[in-house]
């Protein structure tokens, strides 16, 4: 059932994945093309900010503030998850793994791989936690208003 609090989640949330993706691609080498990369984060966010902080909104203004953060963090883990399954389906259809157990732990490297890119621009992690405590505290106002 849509509310105000998920819409306004999905929303607010769509805008912090949507920067922390900008702040992503100054970590991208030059010749990787990442054309729909701040979309598909952003949309990551909105899936989060409507179906977690949300659905949670009305806890009270600490759990707001905690859920925004969950919800920064968990932007951050589907985005590095479908963008190393992403590489990786790549290598695979240039028939570079000998087994599906190989092509399994290169997910897992690319994972960690661009988990530490991250870690060198310290305005991502700052936007997904900071920017969604923001953001779950407002929903969580927002869900207060309008119940």
């Amino acid at each position: 059932m849509p509310t105000a609090a998920k819409l306004v989640g999905g929303i607010l949330f769509f805008l912090v994945g949507w920067q922390a993706a900008e702040f992503t691609l100054l970590t991208f080498p030059a010749e990787m093309a990442a054309t729909y990369f701040p979309l598909t984060i952003g949309l990551i966010g909105f899936w989060q900010g409507w179906m977690v902080s949300g659905t949670r909104a009305g806890q009270g203004y600490g759990a707001g503030i905690g859920n925004g953060m969950r919800v920064g963090a968990q932007i951050a883990f589907f985005g590095l998850l479908l963008f190393a399954l992403r590489t990786m389906f790549q290598r695979a259809a240039n028939l570079r793994y000998e087994s599906p157990g190989e092509a399994t732990i290169a997910t897992i490297e690319l994972f960690l791989e661009y988990l530490l890119q991250t870690v060198e621009i310290p305005h991502i992690w700052a936007t997904l936690l900071i920017g969604g405590a923001i953001a779950g505290l407002l929903t969580e106002a927002v869900g207060r208003i309008w119940r």
